[in-house]
């Protein structure tokens, strides 16, 4: 690689601390932190990508519930984490969703950010390669071409962790990553050639299967990172002290779309067809997926934002070069909005 892994992340996470700091004390709804009632301002919040097949939760959450909680929610779509935190930085946007390695060396540079709630339990990814590459070792030998979304992101960091994990590199630098964009566009890329490895959600995974059966998947991610944290909702700390009841509303109407989606597969088909782009897959692929993602629990239903998941992320932020040193678990770790949304909502874990 022309460039080393560290010296990118450096860039990404200096670019993303930089901007925005004086935008960010003129965030519309501000009010004082001791904020009790909702305010007429949207929340504004930042995606790494379009609705899927796993994360259509936010907007199940966001259009259907939100309301209910007296709040409005609007959703803007970025094409990599790092683009949707630099959004929260520049003022653009309230709060974002992605993984807490995307974050970390932003709250290492010195800007709190603070994680309330994890939308997404353990992960549905699977590594897909093309043929000739069947284990991890034959990825570092072949310098096989790691499709990615930003060097910050989930995915990037999900397969230098199991890498780590099975003794397969000692340094990212090792990994040919290539920056594609989100889980879509890294699909079409593997299925024309472009790249050699993408993590892919379990769906887009049994679609690729139907259009190039000679395509691998070596494993399931969830079945390996035990404590992985799929993503979190973000915030700096001085939008939530000065939107406190919005982002407790927030979190309820999640909490409320998380749990509507274990209904039953009806309910998760029209969520699909509703907020996904193009309606998402056909049934059947849709209806597997649907009994993968339940069986594992894949939405949290009281949050499940744990001190113990954060610490294992923290520890692979440093790990793989995202910040200099270990983050200290209690400065971005925040329960309070979630506890305060579950007794508002009840409890359903």
């Amino acid at each position: 690689m022309d460039k080393s892994r560290r010296e990118l992340l450096r860039r990404t996470g200096a670019i993303a601390a930089g901007g925005g700091i004086a935008t960010l004390a003129g965030c519309s709804g501000q009010r004082s932190s001791g904020e009790t009632e909702t305010t007429d301002d949207p929340l504004r919040l930042a995606f790494q990508a379009p609705a899927e097949t796993t994360d259509v939760n936010t907007w199940v959450g966001a259009q259907e519930f939100a309301s209910d909680q007296g709040i409005s929610v609007e959703i803007d779509v970025f094409e990599g984490v790092d683009l949707a935190v630099q959004s929260v930085l520049s003022g653009e946007a309230d709060i974002a969703r992605g993984s807490v390695t995307a974050v970390a060396s932003v709250i290492e540079a010195g800007r709190p950010f603070e994680f309330i709630i994890t939308p997404i339990r353990s992960t549905d990814y699977v590594l897909t390669t093309q043929p000739g590459i069947e284990s991890l070792a034959d990825i570092v030998e072949q310098d096989a071409a790691i499709g990615m979304s930003a060097p910050t992101g989930l995915d990037a960091v999900q397969v230098a962790a199991v890498m780590f994990q099975a003794g397969v590199i000692d340094s990212v630098d090792e990994l040919n990553y290539q920056r594609i964009g989100y889980s879509g566009a890294r699909r079409e890329a593997i299925l024309s050639g472009g790249i050699d490895v993408s993590p892919q959600h379990y769906a887009q995974w049994l679609d690729m299967r139907e259009q190039n059966s000679d395509l691998n998947n070596i494993l399931r991610f969830g079945e390996t990172l035990d404590n992985w944290i799929q993503e979190v909702f973000m915030i700096p700390t001085d939008v939530l002290e000065a939107r406190r009841a919005d982002v407790v509303s927030f979190v309820a109407a999640q909490l409320q779309g998380y749990r509507a989606l274990y209904d039953g597969y009806d309910r998760y088909e029209q969520a699909i067809r509703e907020y996904v782009p193009g309606g998402g897959p056909d049934s059947n692929i849709l209806s597997p997926t649907y009994d993968f993602l339940t069986d594992i629990g894949i939405w949290p239903q009281n949050g499940d934002l744990q001190q113990q998941n954060v610490d294992y992320m923290l520890d692979l932020s440093e790990r793989v070069g995202l910040t200099d040193e270990r983050i200290p678990t209690d400065d971005p770790l925040n329960r309070g909005p979630l506890e305060d949304a579950i007794a508002s909502v009840g409890d359903d874990g």
